[in-house]
């Protein structure tokens, strides 16, 4: 029975009491009902807790699958932040090989270009010797002669003639033993196509000075440049060709014995190296 029921029986009860006089059948019936109603009062009650007990249950399972929930976000969380560690240790790793990687890629193409220019310096080593045992050969007699000699003088083949079989002394002007020498040795040179060669004249350190040729340097470098004018009519290209004098400035002897400055007297003609694949090995 509902509250209101209850109230409105009290009400009944109240009016009786006040009259005085209720009749014991009606009071009975009162009270009667009375007793219904806190029955009903009871097991309603008694229902509310019964349903009080089942959603405390459901709320207490809810809070188990709310803390489980909490616990697997958590944990969901903690494992979007290691992903998210790992990927940035693992992108600055990719960084890293990848900065290594194009590194070593310059790295190989320099050494790729290094063995390149290498290849090319042995190619010519190997030419550069093997013009040498020509020259040997093809100018045996002037060798054998005492009016030639032929050397690899760092790294570069070297034609060094003695100024006794070219010139007078202090003069510049080929004499005739001179030219007929130069003249097969320009013929010979006159055939190395694209080599470039350097004639470089080279005194003792007795001084000089005329007026033609006011010191050594002039006097070495008139003489280089008559042997260039020589090699020129044999056939060699000229601008292959270049003179230099040196004077007194580069003896291969000491200048205290009179064969020592006898030696320092002479005409180098210098194969020069090819300076394109000197510049590439260089720069590699």
């Amino acid at each position: 029975m509902k509250l209101e029921t209850v109230v409105r029986i009290l009400l009944v009860l109240t009016a009786f009491a006040s009259q005085g006089c209720v009749k014991k059948s009606t009071y009975r019936g009162v009270v009667d009902e009375l007793a219904d109603a806190r029955a009903d009062h009871q097991s309603e009650v008694a229902a509310l807790r019964a349903e009080q007990e089942v959603l405390q249950s459901r709320l207490d399972s809810v809070e188990v699958v709310l803390a489980q929930a909490r616990r697997s976000l958590r944990d969901a969380q903690e494992l979007i932040v290691d992903q998210r560690t790992r990927i940035e240790t693992e992108a600055g790793q990719r960084r890293r090989l990848e900065q290594t990687l194009a590194e070593t890629g310059q790295q190989a193409e320099q050494l790729r270009e290094r063995i390149r220019a290498l290849s090319a310096i042995e190619v010519e080593v190997r030419q550069r010797n093997q013009i040498y045992e020509d020259m040997i050969s093809r100018l045996r007699g002037l060798i054998d002669a005492g009016q030639l000699r032929v050397s690899i003088s760092r790294g570069r083949m070297v034609l060094q003639l003695p100024q006794d079989v070219l010139f007078a002394s202090g003069s510049a002007t080929l004499n005739a033993e001179g030219t007929t020498t130069l003249e097969r040795i320009g013929d010979a040179l006159a055939e190395l196509a694209g080599r470039r060669f350097q004639v470089e004249g080279h005194t003792d350190d007795v001084p000089i000075a005329t007026e033609r040729f006011p010191s050594n340097w002039e006097l070495s470098t008139g003489r280089a440049l008559s042997v260039v004018r020589l090699l020129v009519r044999r056939g060699v290209p000229p601008d292959n060709l270049s003179g230099a004098g040196y004077g007194e400035y580069q003896p291969v002897e000491s200048n205290e014995t009179p064969e020592g400055r006898r030696v320092n007297r002479r005409i180098e003609i210098v194969m020069l190296p090819n300076l394109d694949l000197l510049t590439e090995l260089g720069g590699t």
